[in-house]
């Protein structure tokens, strides 16, 4: 037991020691000027994938989707949006939600919209003019 009094006494200490805080850098120093804030927007990523619009006619239903690129999908239907995200399906790409909303890509530009208390929709779209 005549160990133990000094190893927790250095443990306690050590912990301590990594507590404290860094000292801050002094600004004296005339050589580096302060760092100015930019106002300016992050310029965009060339390698990211830019979102596509795609209009579809659900039988009669205007859909408005917009695909992020990155596994999302958001799509406006009926005054409402909804924020999908991909999942594993058999055939073509399938995006759902927690409210069982869902839009399974079928296809460059057919898809099927299902909707809770709402008949499936087959739909058929095209992409929206660029920007």
């Amino acid at each position: 037991m005549r160990w133990f009094t000094p190893v927790l006494t250095v443990a306690i200490g050590l912990t301590l020691a990594a507590c404290s805080p860094a000292e801050a850098p002094t600004v004296d120093d005339p050589a580096t000027p302060p760092a100015a804030e930019s106002t300016e927007p992050a310029p965009p990523d060339p390698a990211a994938p830019a979102p596509q619009v795609i209009h579809y006619d659900c039988e009669g239903t205007p859909v408005d989707a917009t695909f992020d690129g990155h596994g999302q999908v958001s799509v406006a239907v009926d005054g409402a949006n909804h924020v999908l995200r991909t999942e594993d399906g058999p055939s073509g790409t399938k995006y759902v939600d927690d409210a069982g909303v869902v839009l399974w890509k079928r296809g460059e530009h057919d898809a099927l919209l299902t909707r809770p208390d709402r008949p499936d929709r087959i739909c058929s779209g095209a992409p929206a003019a660029p920007v």
